[in-house]
């Protein structure tokens, strides 16, 4: 199959809030061979305020923030979905895409009124090389070179991982440099480590992951919290009945007898704790799943006999009343969340009803003069709430004078707002993030800088 290696340079690292700035990817053959790539940059919306320590890691300056040169972010996320939907089927992959770039990408798409499982559906699956880098350095520790921080820590961003393995990585954080950089990692591994590939890209795929849980009876699970690797010897003890991509596992470190007779909300407390002996494994998600037989060598050494390990999997095995209360605390462990008011915040709010699709599909089609009326038309409030803003920021001078002057007002009430506990970044919180580099900046290198960023967010604030 073949890859399509992604990145995004943003606004910020809130993925609901801040928006993608540039977009690049490459396309490659099933042999990492590029075949064709696409790179896109964009303006800044209209009710967006970047974050001025993205804008010093990117390099981005505000002029090009609102060069007219450039199309607008409903333009560019329209182009990008199209590309990657002509790129499908393919697998799907970034450097920490799982956790950053995957969100903001499905935030794009949604707040442009686009489908936005794009990249886990219709043939799709997703891969994370930060996920493949972390396996390597678990289980094949000496394919690629791991660089330490001051600490002594392992270190895995992108741009000093790299550079530590060979690649001239003089573009780091521009989207279409660090999508090369991801590229040559994913040749090493594929190269070095190519037991370490072939399993992390059959765990790209919800059903080859769910197979490895359902046909081995040991795994070693590899997870990493604050920089450190956790490895532990598991089997599968459940599956969430209501999310078929939620699975759980058990520490084999443990004895199953005293957890089988639980009651579901026991089991729920249970996956709480920390360490978890019972803890959720999402399929969809490339979970690093290794055979038992690559355990790291201190895994192995710590560990209970074989044997034990075992009898441990197959008595959770044979217990089917346990794995279905498992099962069971998975689908209740978190409380029922109160939907958001803010329209970014409802993304999984539910799926839009065939006939908004048929009046988005419309909305796309239509003149932008006729585009208000297909949005006020729409049942569902995020797809109306969203289309209205659209038409605003695309072609104000289309809706009526009111409506303009409501959404206009609106967003210079939330670019000003001093509330310290709203989730977007305001021009108050930027000019605090301002002020802490004006007073980190000791040499006075950062001084054009700053004050670019300064004047640009006055012009902001009185939009």
């Amino acid at each position: 199959m073949a890859f399509v290696f992604y990145d995004t340079e943003t606004t910020g690292t809130d993925t609901a809030f801040d928006q993608i700035l540039q977009f690049g990817a490459i396309r490659t053959d099933d042999d990492l061979n590029e075949i064709d790539r696409f790179e896109i940059r964009c303006r800044l919306q209209p009710h967006i305020v970047p974050a001025p320590m993205a804008l010093k890691v990117t390099g981005i300056t505000p002029r090009m923030l609102l060069d007219p040169a450039l199309p607008s972010h409903y333009q560019a996320m329209r182009q990008v979905h199209a590309k990657l939907s002509d790129w499908s089927p393919s697998i799907f992959v970034g450097y920490n895409s799982i956790s950053f770039d995957e969100n903001l990408l499905r935030q794009a798409f949604y707040q442009t009124l686009q489908p936005i499982y794009l990249t886990n559906t219709g043939g799709n699956t997703r891969a994370d090389m930060l996920r493949i880098a972390h396996a390597v350095a678990e289980y094949t520790p000496n394919a690629i070179s791991i660089p330490l921080g001051d600490a002594g820590q392992q270190v895995f961003k992108l741009d000093r991982l790299a550079p530590a393995n060979g690649f001239d990585h003089a573009n780091a954080h521009d989207a279409m440099g660090d999508v090369e950089a991801t590229i040559h990692l994913a040749r090493l591994v594929r190269d070095r480590a190519p037991d370490v590939w072939n399993r992390m890209m059959k765990l790209s795929a919800k059903r080859g992951t769910a197979d490895i849980l359902e046909r081995e009876e040991i795994l070693c699970l590899t997870q990493y919290w604050r920089g450190l690797a956790h490895n532990r010897y598991v089997t599968e003890c459940g599956a969430d009945p209501t999310y078929d991509a939620a699975r759980a596992v058990f520490d084999l470190k443990q004895d199953p007898e005293p957890y089988l007779d639980m009651t579901t909300r026991e089991l729920v407390h249970e996956m709480k704790r920390s360490p978890a002996v019972i803890r959720g494994v999402q399929t969809n998600a490339q979970p690093i799943l290794m055979p038992r037989a690559s355990a790291p060598d201190a895994l192995a050494e710590q560990s209970l006999p074989i044997e034990e390990l075992e009898k441990r999997a197959r008595t959770i095995m044979v217990h089917t009343d346990f794995r279905h209360r498992v099962g069971e605390a998975l689908a209740n462990r978190y409380p029922e969340k109160e939907s958001s008011p803010h329209v970014e915040q409802q993304i999984y709010d539910g799926f839009p009803s065939s006939s908004d699709q048929t009046l988005i599909k419309q909305f796309h089609d239509v003149p932008w003069e006729d585009r208000l009326r297909v949005a006020m038309e729409m049942s569902d409030y995020r797809m109306r709430r969203i289309a209205q803003r659209l038409v605003y920021f695309e072609r104000p001078e289309t809706l009526p004078e009111k409506t303009r002057a409501v959404l206009g007002r609106e967003i210079q009430a939330r670019l000003n707002a001093h509330d310290d506990v709203l989730p977007w970044k305001t021009i108050a919180d930027a000019r605090k993030e301002l002020d802490e580099l004006r007073s980190e900046d000791a040499d006075g290198n950062l001084t054009g800088f700053i004050r670019d960023v300064d004047e640009f967010l006055t012009e902001r604030a009185v939009l």
